[in-house]
Protein backbone atom coordinates (compact mmCIF):
# COMPACT_ATOMS: atom_id res chain seq x y z
CA UNK A 1 0.00 0.00 0.00
CA UNK A 2 1.42 3.60 -1.15
CA UNK A 3 1.51 6.12 2.01
CA UNK A 4 0.72 9.71 1.25
CA UNK A 5 2.42 12.79 2.38
CA UNK A 6 -0.55 12.66 5.08
CA UNK A 7 0.42 9.35 6.20
CA UNK A 8 4.08 9.95 6.04
CA UNK A 9 3.23 13.07 8.67
CA UNK A 10 1.46 10.95 10.81
CA UNK A 11 4.28 8.52 10.87
CA UNK A 12 6.84 11.16 11.66
CA UNK A 13 5.19 12.66 13.69
CA UNK A 14 4.85 10.00 16.34
CA UNK A 15 8.08 8.99 15.83
CA UNK A 16 9.31 12.57 16.68
CA UNK A 17 6.86 12.47 20.24
CA UNK A 18 8.53 8.97 20.82
CA UNK A 19 11.70 10.07 20.77
CA UNK A 20 11.32 13.41 22.56
CA UNK A 21 9.60 11.33 24.90
CA UNK A 22 12.35 9.47 25.51
CA UNK A 23 15.05 11.81 25.90
CA UNK A 24 12.15 13.48 28.44
CA UNK A 25 12.81 10.77 30.29
CA UNK A 26 16.74 10.11 29.86
CA UNK A 27 17.44 13.80 31.12
CA UNK A 28 14.97 13.74 33.98
CA UNK A 29 16.94 10.27 34.90
CA UNK A 30 20.65 12.34 34.46
CA UNK A 31 18.65 14.70 36.55
CA UNK A 32 17.78 12.73 39.55
CA UNK A 33 20.92 10.89 39.35
CA UNK A 34 22.67 13.74 39.06
CA UNK A 35 20.89 14.81 42.00
CA UNK A 36 21.11 11.76 43.86
CA UNK A 37 25.09 11.67 43.78
CA UNK A 38 25.28 15.52 44.52
CA UNK A 39 23.32 15.43 47.80
CA UNK A 40 25.83 11.83 48.89
CA UNK A 41 28.69 13.80 48.09
CA UNK A 42 26.51 16.71 50.24
CA UNK A 43 26.10 14.72 53.05
CA UNK A 44 30.01 13.01 53.27
CA UNK A 45 31.46 16.38 53.30
CA UNK A 46 28.43 17.16 56.54
CA UNK A 47 29.97 13.92 57.89
CA UNK A 48 33.74 15.03 57.98
CA UNK A 49 32.84 18.42 59.15
CA UNK A 50 30.65 17.03 62.30
CA UNK A 51 33.92 14.45 63.18
CA UNK A 52 35.93 17.48 62.81
CA UNK A 53 33.96 19.54 65.30
CA UNK A 54 34.40 16.40 67.84
CA UNK A 55 38.16 17.85 68.27
CA UNK A 56 36.99 21.38 69.17
CA UNK A 57 37.08 20.78 73.07
CA UNK A 58 35.45 23.65 74.88
CA UNK A 59 33.89 23.32 78.51
CA UNK A 60 30.19 24.40 76.18
CA UNK A 61 30.60 21.50 73.57
CA UNK A 62 27.94 19.05 72.57
CA UNK A 63 28.68 16.37 74.67
CA UNK A 64 28.98 18.08 77.87
CA UNK A 65 25.71 20.22 76.68
CA UNK A 66 23.91 16.46 76.35
CA UNK A 67 25.47 15.87 80.09
CA UNK A 68 23.95 18.78 81.33
CA UNK A 69 20.48 17.84 80.03
CA UNK A 70 20.78 13.99 81.49
CA UNK A 71 21.56 15.56 84.93
CA UNK A 72 18.56 17.93 84.97
CA UNK A 73 16.45 18.13 88.36
CA UNK A 74 13.02 16.44 88.11
CA UNK A 75 11.44 18.93 89.94
CA UNK A 76 9.72 21.28 87.47
CA UNK A 77 10.77 24.55 88.98
CA UNK A 78 14.53 24.01 89.43
CA UNK A 79 13.99 22.20 86.11
CA UNK A 80 13.38 25.28 84.28
CA UNK A 81 15.82 27.47 85.81
CA UNK A 82 18.49 24.49 84.91
CA UNK A 83 17.19 24.59 81.22
CA UNK A 84 17.63 28.11 81.16
CA UNK A 85 21.47 28.19 82.18
CA UNK A 86 21.39 25.12 79.55
CA UNK A 87 20.43 27.79 77.02
CA UNK A 88 22.65 30.66 78.23
CA UNK A 89 25.58 27.99 77.36
CA UNK A 90 24.09 26.72 74.17
CA UNK A 91 24.16 30.23 72.68
CA UNK A 92 27.51 30.77 73.83
CA UNK A 93 28.28 27.48 72.27
CA UNK A 94 26.37 28.96 69.04
CA UNK A 95 28.74 31.48 68.68
CA UNK A 96 32.02 30.49 68.86
CA UNK A 97 31.29 27.39 66.69
CA UNK A 98 29.24 28.71 63.59
CA UNK A 99 32.09 30.03 62.42
CA UNK A 100 33.94 27.41 62.95
CA UNK A 101 31.71 24.78 61.35
CA UNK A 102 31.91 27.99 58.25
CA UNK A 103 35.66 27.52 57.98
CA UNK A 104 35.63 23.18 58.04
CA UNK A 105 33.05 23.81 55.23
CA UNK A 106 35.13 26.07 52.95
CA UNK A 107 38.10 23.99 53.43
CA UNK A 108 35.92 20.72 52.56
CA UNK A 109 34.01 22.14 49.58
CA UNK A 110 36.69 24.29 48.10
CA UNK A 111 36.88 23.84 43.75
CA UNK A 112 33.58 22.16 44.16
CA UNK A 113 31.17 25.18 43.97
CA UNK A 114 28.77 23.89 47.09
CA UNK A 115 26.84 25.51 49.36
CA UNK A 116 26.20 23.83 52.44
CA UNK A 117 24.42 24.71 55.54
CA UNK A 118 24.91 22.07 58.53
CA UNK A 119 22.78 22.32 61.82
CA UNK A 120 23.40 20.26 65.29
CA UNK A 121 20.63 20.59 67.45
CA UNK A 122 18.96 18.74 70.33
CA UNK A 123 15.17 18.52 69.36
CA UNK A 124 13.14 16.51 72.21
CA UNK A 125 14.50 15.96 76.28
CA UNK A 126 11.77 13.39 77.63
CA UNK A 127 11.41 13.83 81.04
CA UNK A 128 10.57 10.21 81.79
CA UNK A 129 9.59 10.25 85.26
CA UNK A 130 6.81 13.11 85.23
CA UNK A 131 5.97 11.80 81.75
CA UNK A 132 6.71 15.68 80.18
CA UNK A 133 8.71 16.80 77.35
CA UNK A 134 10.91 20.40 77.70
CA UNK A 135 11.42 21.41 74.87
CA UNK A 136 7.97 21.26 72.70
CA UNK A 137 8.37 23.06 69.80
CA UNK A 138 12.13 25.16 70.89
CA UNK A 139 14.83 23.03 69.67
CA UNK A 140 18.33 24.52 71.59
CA UNK A 141 20.84 24.88 68.44
CA UNK A 142 24.42 23.04 68.93
CA UNK A 143 26.08 24.62 65.73
CA UNK A 144 24.88 25.87 62.70
CA UNK A 145 26.48 27.29 59.89
CA UNK A 146 26.09 30.97 58.68
CA UNK A 147 23.71 29.76 55.91
CA UNK A 148 20.12 28.45 56.77
CA UNK A 149 18.73 25.46 56.13
CA UNK A 150 15.01 25.82 54.26
CA UNK A 151 14.65 22.11 53.59
CA UNK A 152 16.43 19.96 56.14
CA UNK A 153 17.59 16.21 55.17
CA UNK A 154 18.91 14.24 57.90
CA UNK A 155 22.41 13.19 58.12
CA UNK A 156 21.79 11.04 61.01
CA UNK A 157 19.76 11.21 64.58
CA UNK A 158 21.11 10.18 68.06
CA UNK A 159 18.97 9.47 71.37
CA UNK A 160 20.53 9.59 75.07
CA UNK A 161 19.39 7.78 77.99
CA UNK A 162 19.75 8.44 81.73
CA UNK A 163 18.75 6.18 84.09
CA UNK A 164 21.24 6.50 87.22
CA UNK A 165 21.44 8.53 90.56
CA UNK A 166 23.98 11.20 90.96
CA UNK A 167 25.86 11.50 93.80
CA UNK A 168 27.74 14.80 92.70
CA UNK A 169 27.38 18.60 92.85
CA UNK A 170 27.35 20.31 89.23
CA UNK A 171 29.38 23.51 90.15
CA UNK A 172 29.21 24.94 86.68
CA UNK A 173 25.08 24.50 87.44
CA UNK A 174 25.25 25.62 90.65
CA UNK A 175 22.70 22.47 91.97
CA UNK A 176 23.38 19.41 93.99
CA UNK A 177 22.73 16.36 91.84
CA UNK A 178 21.37 13.65 95.10
CA UNK A 179 18.56 11.81 93.31
CA UNK A 180 17.49 9.77 90.65
CA UNK A 181 17.83 10.94 86.59
CA UNK A 182 15.60 9.48 84.02
CA UNK A 183 15.66 11.46 80.51
CA UNK A 184 15.56 10.36 76.97
CA UNK A 185 17.64 13.02 74.61
CA UNK A 186 17.04 13.13 71.17
CA UNK A 187 19.42 15.01 69.23
CA UNK A 188 19.81 15.20 65.23
CA UNK A 189 22.66 16.76 62.28
CA UNK A 190 20.70 18.13 59.12
CA UNK A 191 22.42 19.58 55.81
CA UNK A 192 21.09 21.19 52.59
CA UNK A 193 22.47 21.68 49.51
CA UNK A 194 21.31 25.56 48.90
CA UNK A 195 22.47 25.13 45.31
CA UNK A 196 21.55 21.89 44.65
CA UNK A 197 19.20 22.92 41.31
CA UNK A 198 22.23 25.30 40.00
CA UNK A 199 25.03 22.60 40.21
CA UNK A 200 22.30 19.78 38.79
CA UNK A 201 21.42 22.28 35.78
CA UNK A 202 25.28 23.04 35.04
CA UNK A 203 25.36 19.10 34.53
CA UNK A 204 22.15 18.75 32.84
CA UNK A 205 21.70 21.53 30.56
CA UNK A 206 24.08 20.18 28.15
CA UNK A 207 22.08 17.17 27.48
CA UNK A 208 19.12 19.20 26.93
CA UNK A 209 20.86 21.56 24.41
CA UNK A 210 22.38 18.19 22.68
CA UNK A 211 18.85 16.82 22.85
CA UNK A 212 16.98 20.08 21.13
CA UNK A 213 20.03 19.95 18.39
CA UNK A 214 19.25 16.48 18.11
CA UNK A 215 15.45 17.02 17.37
CA UNK A 216 15.82 20.12 15.45
CA UNK A 217 17.90 18.72 12.66
CA UNK A 218 15.76 15.72 12.42
CA UNK A 219 12.93 18.20 12.22
CA UNK A 220 14.95 19.73 9.38
CA UNK A 221 15.85 17.00 7.42
CA UNK A 222 12.36 15.67 7.41
CA UNK A 223 11.22 19.11 6.25
CA UNK A 224 13.93 19.18 3.68
CA UNK A 225 12.79 15.94 2.35
CA UNK A 226 9.11 16.98 1.92
CA UNK A 227 10.34 19.68 -0.03
CA UNK A 228 11.94 17.81 -2.21
CA UNK A 229 9.65 15.16 -2.86
CA UNK A 230 6.59 17.83 -3.41
CA UNK A 231 9.27 19.20 -5.91
CA UNK A 232 9.94 15.55 -7.67
CA UNK A 233 5.71 14.81 -7.42
CA UNK A 234 5.62 18.53 -9.13
CA UNK A 235 8.49 17.33 -12.02
CA UNK A 236 6.43 13.75 -12.54
CA UNK A 237 3.02 15.48 -12.70
CA UNK A 238 4.57 17.94 -15.36
CA UNK A 239 6.25 14.67 -17.09
CA UNK A 240 3.06 13.25 -16.98
CA UNK A 241 1.31 16.05 -18.23
CA UNK A 242 3.45 16.63 -21.51
CA UNK A 243 3.24 12.83 -22.72
CA UNK A 244 -0.60 13.00 -22.07
CA UNK A 245 -0.42 16.86 -24.67
CA UNK A 246 1.88 14.56 -26.92
CA UNK A 247 0.04 11.33 -27.40
CA UNK A 248 -3.06 13.97 -28.00
CA UNK A 249 -1.02 15.69 -30.39
CA UNK A 250 -0.50 13.22 -32.60
CA UNK A 251 -4.07 12.07 -32.67
CA UNK A 252 -4.46 14.50 -35.86
CA UNK A 253 -1.27 13.24 -37.76
CA UNK A 254 -2.09 9.76 -37.74
CA UNK A 255 -5.69 10.51 -38.82
CA UNK A 256 -4.08 12.28 -41.78
CA UNK A 257 -1.67 9.28 -42.93
CA UNK A 258 -4.90 6.84 -42.48
CA UNK A 259 -6.60 9.13 -45.34
CA UNK A 260 -3.24 9.43 -47.31
CA UNK A 261 -2.39 5.46 -47.27
CA UNK A 262 -5.50 5.24 -49.72
CA UNK A 263 -3.74 6.94 -51.99
CA UNK A 264 -0.93 4.61 -52.27
CA UNK A 265 -0.69 2.23 -55.24
CA UNK A 266 2.36 -0.27 -53.76
CA UNK A 267 0.72 -3.17 -51.93
CA UNK A 268 4.18 -4.03 -50.08
CA UNK A 269 4.86 -0.09 -49.39
CA UNK A 270 1.07 0.52 -48.16
CA UNK A 271 1.18 -2.53 -46.05
CA UNK A 272 4.16 -1.57 -44.49
CA UNK A 273 2.91 2.01 -43.64
CA UNK A 274 -0.43 0.33 -41.91
CA UNK A 275 1.33 -1.78 -39.93
CA UNK A 276 3.27 1.45 -38.34
CA UNK A 277 0.54 3.44 -38.70
CA UNK A 278 -1.47 0.79 -35.99
CA UNK A 279 1.64 0.91 -34.56
CA UNK A 280 1.26 4.38 -33.34
CA UNK A 281 -1.51 3.98 -32.80
CA UNK A 282 -1.88 1.20 -30.24
CA UNK A 283 1.31 3.19 -28.26
CA UNK A 284 -1.23 6.51 -28.42
CA UNK A 285 -4.39 4.40 -27.23
CA UNK A 286 -2.42 3.05 -24.48
CA UNK A 287 -1.88 6.04 -22.89
CA UNK A 288 -5.36 6.68 -22.23
CA UNK A 289 -7.75 4.54 -20.55
CA UNK A 290 -11.01 4.28 -22.81
CA UNK A 291 -14.21 3.20 -21.83
CA UNK A 292 -16.10 0.56 -24.57
CA UNK A 293 -19.39 1.17 -24.20
CA UNK A 294 -20.77 -0.89 -26.99
CA UNK A 295 -18.36 -3.85 -26.59
CA UNK A 296 -20.00 -6.97 -26.56
CA UNK A 297 -20.06 -9.66 -23.61
CA UNK A 298 -16.93 -12.12 -23.68
CA UNK A 299 -18.25 -15.64 -24.41
CA UNK A 300 -16.56 -19.02 -23.59
CA UNK A 301 -15.85 -18.86 -27.61
CA UNK A 302 -14.79 -15.78 -28.02
CA UNK A 303 -12.07 -16.46 -24.98
CA UNK A 304 -10.94 -19.26 -26.88
CA UNK A 305 -10.15 -17.59 -30.06
CA UNK A 306 -8.49 -14.79 -28.21
CA UNK A 307 -5.99 -17.19 -26.47
CA UNK A 308 -5.35 -18.66 -29.94
CA UNK A 309 -4.84 -15.83 -31.19
CA UNK A 310 -2.32 -15.36 -28.28
CA UNK A 311 -0.76 -18.21 -28.63
CA UNK A 312 -0.06 -17.36 -32.59
CA UNK A 313 1.40 -14.48 -31.59
CA UNK A 314 3.89 -15.72 -28.90
CA UNK A 315 4.80 -18.63 -30.43
CA UNK A 316 8.13 -19.19 -28.80
CA UNK A 317 6.23 -19.37 -25.21
CA UNK A 318 4.37 -21.93 -24.08
CA UNK A 319 0.85 -21.38 -22.56
CA UNK A 320 -0.82 -23.71 -20.12
CA UNK A 321 -4.80 -22.61 -19.74
CA UNK A 322 -7.64 -23.84 -17.80
CA UNK A 323 -10.99 -22.41 -17.96
CA UNK A 324 -13.95 -22.87 -16.40
CA UNK A 325 -16.92 -20.73 -17.77
CA UNK A 326 -20.52 -20.61 -16.18
CA UNK A 327 -21.47 -17.30 -17.10
CA UNK A 328 -20.69 -14.06 -17.56
CA UNK A 329 -22.49 -11.42 -16.93
CA UNK A 330 -20.43 -8.25 -16.92
CA UNK A 331 -16.77 -8.12 -18.94
CA UNK A 332 -16.83 -6.62 -21.53
CA UNK A 333 -14.58 -8.57 -24.63
CA UNK A 334 -12.21 -5.58 -25.26
CA UNK A 335 -11.59 -4.91 -21.86
CA UNK A 336 -10.52 -8.96 -21.18
CA UNK A 337 -8.29 -8.25 -24.27
CA UNK A 338 -6.79 -5.22 -23.15
CA UNK A 339 -6.05 -7.24 -19.65
CA UNK A 340 -4.76 -10.06 -20.90
CA UNK A 341 -2.76 -8.46 -23.84
CA UNK A 342 -1.09 -5.75 -21.27
CA UNK A 343 -0.09 -9.10 -18.59
CA UNK A 344 1.29 -11.18 -21.60
CA UNK A 345 3.65 -8.44 -22.81
CA UNK A 346 4.88 -7.64 -19.75
CA UNK A 347 5.75 -11.27 -19.21
CA UNK A 348 7.02 -12.07 -22.53
CA UNK A 349 9.71 -8.76 -21.90
CA UNK A 350 10.82 -9.70 -18.64
CA UNK A 351 11.85 -13.16 -19.93
CA UNK A 352 9.06 -15.40 -19.32
CA UNK A 353 9.20 -18.76 -21.35
CA UNK A 354 5.85 -20.20 -19.82
CA UNK A 355 2.73 -18.70 -19.11
CA UNK A 356 -0.34 -20.09 -17.11
CA UNK A 357 -3.77 -18.93 -17.17
CA UNK A 358 -6.50 -19.88 -14.30
CA UNK A 359 -9.67 -18.42 -15.56
CA UNK A 360 -12.90 -19.06 -13.63
CA UNK A 361 -16.24 -17.68 -14.54
CA UNK A 362 -18.79 -18.47 -12.04
CA UNK A 363 -20.14 -16.23 -9.08
CA UNK A 364 -16.84 -14.13 -8.98
CA UNK A 365 -14.92 -14.00 -12.32
CA UNK A 366 -10.91 -14.97 -11.47
CA UNK A 367 -8.13 -14.29 -13.83
CA UNK A 368 -5.07 -15.85 -12.64
CA UNK A 369 -2.09 -14.89 -15.20
CA UNK A 370 1.45 -16.82 -13.77
CA UNK A 371 4.50 -16.73 -15.24
CA UNK A 372 8.42 -17.85 -14.65
CA UNK A 373 10.15 -14.52 -15.66
CA UNK A 374 12.23 -12.55 -13.66
CA UNK A 375 9.61 -11.37 -11.08
CA UNK A 376 9.28 -7.66 -9.87
CA UNK A 377 11.35 -6.87 -6.38
CA UNK A 378 9.48 -6.95 -3.52
CA UNK A 379 10.16 -3.17 -2.79
CA UNK A 380 8.49 -1.95 -5.47
CA UNK A 381 5.11 -3.56 -5.76
CA UNK A 382 3.29 -1.30 -4.35
CA UNK A 383 4.29 1.22 -7.91
CA UNK A 384 3.92 -1.08 -10.34
CA UNK A 385 0.27 -0.11 -11.32
CA UNK A 386 1.47 3.73 -11.33
CA UNK A 387 1.07 5.43 -14.51
CA UNK A 388 4.54 5.80 -16.50
CA UNK A 389 6.56 3.39 -13.67
CA UNK A 390 8.66 1.31 -15.02
CA UNK A 391 10.89 -1.18 -12.63
CA UNK A 392 14.00 0.16 -11.62
CA UNK A 393 16.87 -2.56 -13.05
CA UNK A 394 19.37 -2.33 -15.28
CA UNK A 395 17.11 -4.46 -17.65
CA UNK A 396 14.62 -1.71 -18.75
CA UNK A 397 17.55 -0.25 -21.09
CA UNK A 398 17.06 -2.89 -23.32
CA UNK A 399 12.83 -3.04 -22.92
CA UNK A 400 10.55 -0.99 -24.35
CA UNK A 401 7.89 0.70 -23.29
CA UNK A 402 5.82 3.21 -21.79
CA UNK A 403 4.64 2.07 -18.21
CA UNK A 404 1.18 2.57 -18.75
CA UNK A 405 0.68 -1.53 -19.40
CA UNK A 406 -0.39 -2.40 -15.58
CA UNK A 407 -1.65 1.46 -15.42
CA UNK A 408 -4.11 0.53 -17.94
CA UNK A 409 -5.30 -2.87 -16.23
CA UNK A 410 -5.86 -1.04 -12.68
CA UNK A 411 -8.15 1.39 -13.90
CA UNK A 412 -10.29 -1.11 -16.19
CA UNK A 413 -10.75 -3.40 -13.14
CA UNK A 414 -11.80 -0.01 -10.90
CA UNK A 415 -14.44 0.48 -13.52
CA UNK A 416 -15.98 -3.23 -12.54
CA UNK A 417 -15.53 -2.31 -8.98
CA UNK A 418 -12.71 -5.50 -8.58
CA UNK A 419 -9.67 -6.13 -7.61
CA UNK A 420 -6.19 -6.99 -8.98
CA UNK A 421 -3.35 -8.73 -6.35
CA UNK A 422 0.32 -9.50 -7.56
CA UNK A 423 2.91 -11.29 -5.49
CA UNK A 424 6.33 -13.17 -6.78
CA UNK A 425 6.35 -17.29 -7.45
CA UNK A 426 8.13 -19.03 -4.59
CA UNK A 427 10.20 -20.35 -7.08
CA UNK A 428 10.65 -17.71 -10.49
CA UNK A 429 8.11 -15.26 -11.59
CA UNK A 430 5.04 -13.91 -10.88
CA UNK A 431 1.59 -13.90 -10.74
CA UNK A 432 -1.54 -11.66 -10.76
CA UNK A 433 -4.88 -12.62 -9.53
CA UNK A 434 -7.92 -10.52 -10.81
CA UNK A 435 -11.20 -10.67 -8.78
CA UNK A 436 -14.15 -9.21 -10.50
CA UNK A 437 -18.12 -9.56 -9.28
CA UNK A 438 -20.04 -11.46 -11.59
CA UNK A 439 -23.18 -10.11 -10.70
CA UNK A 440 -27.02 -10.08 -13.09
Amino acid sequence: MKLSKKHYTFIFSFALIVLVSLQVYYIYNSYRLIEKDLKKEAQEIGIKVMNSMSKYETDSNDDKIIDYFKKLNHDEKKQFDELQIIRTKVDYNYKIYTPIVDSLLDVYTKGKDFQIALRTDVYSVYDELNHKELLPNKNYVIYETTNKIATPTSINQSVWSSDDISNQTDSDLGINKKERHKYKIKGKTDYELLNLKFLILKKVIPLIIVSLLIVILIVILYWKSIQNLIRQEEQINQLHLTIDSIAHELNTPITTMKFALHQIQNKETKEMINRQINRLENTVDSIFVKKEENSELLDEVILNEIIQKIQFQYPEVKFIHQNVFEKNNVLKTKDFQQIAQNLIENSVKYGASEIIFDFKFQKEITLCFSDNGIGIPTNELPFIFDKYYRVNRSINQNVNGLGVGLYLVKNIIKRYFGTIDVQNNKRKGVQFIIVLPNEN
